[in-house]
């Protein structure tokens, strides 16, 4: 397991948005090789629903366009400057606006993608309302990271992206937590429904918390978000940059010094 050290890494040589990792997209490309781009430029849209943009997550040039058989499209690859420029979104101060105004931020800036639907896994369709919105805040599968480490530094921005989700349903913000250990975190947040958890994995799986909390019925839809995609968010409502930085273990028996 990785021991509670955070080491700030290098940037990489190079980051790749890749379409596959969208289920159900169908990408259409608004970048060519060359073409320079900052953090939160609009890369890719998606074919079937415009609004839908993805967004560079680093400033630098676009290198490579890779495809796979009859076109498709695998990567836009992307090699990033020394110094990280951002785009400037005009969010305002999304905790006031309407719902739907707070929908077209998302959209602009490139973090509405971070929202997945259930059933399907597929992207959140913005022009439906879920029943509810669930965040996992702990991972049961072997060697899984901290997710209170993932957060440290990051509270703020995570407590202004849970109001900012609060917005975009009639129902009720979840998050599931670990029943073993009581977060830093987490229970510390406000205005959301606290369900603990405990069991053998798959327990951390939003999914298994959806059936024991509020099963999806026919023509019902709800909606899923990963804790640090929560964080960005309100990075966004702070900043008004599409800031898309994580923490991340590396852990296992190859590596000398597990860490964060």
């Amino acid at each position: 397991k990785a021991e509670t050290v955070v080491t700030k890494a290098p940037l990489a040589a190079a980051y790749a948005i890749k379409p596959a990792d969208f289920q159900g997209l169908v990408p259409k490309l608004l970048v060519k090789v060359g073409d320079k781009v900052k953090a939160g430029t609009a890369v890719m849209f998606d074919k079937y629903n415009h609004n839908i943009v993805f967004a560079s997550p680093v400033s630098g040039e676009v290198t490579a366009i890779n495809r796979g058989e009859r076109r498709l499209l695998l990567e836009v690859v992307i090699t990033p400057d020394a110094e990280q420029q951002y785009e400037s979104f005009e969010v305002g101060d999304l905790l006031s606006i309407t719902r739907e105004q707070v929908v077209e931020k998302l959209l602009v800036s490139g973090c509405w993608p971070f929202i997945k639907q259930r059933p399907y896994g597929i992207i959140a369709n913005p022009n439906t309302t879920p029943k509810g919105i669930f965040i996992s805040c702990f991972d049961s599968s072997p060697l899984a990271p901290d997710y209170d480490v993932l957060l440290r530094g990051e509270e703020a921005h995570f407590y202004k992206g849970i109001e900012v989700l609060k917005k975009l349903t009639d129902g009720k913000v979840h998050l599931g937590v670990n029943a073993k250990y009581s977060s830093p975190v987490f229970e510390k947040c406000t205005g959301v429904e606290i369900n603990k958890f405990q069991g053998p994995h798959p327990v951390g799986n939003v999914g298994t918390q959806i059936s024991r909390i509020s099963p999806i019925n026919k023509g019902e839809i709800v909606w899923t978000i990963d804790p640090q995609h929560v964080a960005a968010i309100g990075r966004l409502a702070a900043t008004g940059r599409y800031d898309v930085q994580k923490t991340v273990a590396a852990v296992g028996s190859e590596v000398k010094k597990p860490r964060y």
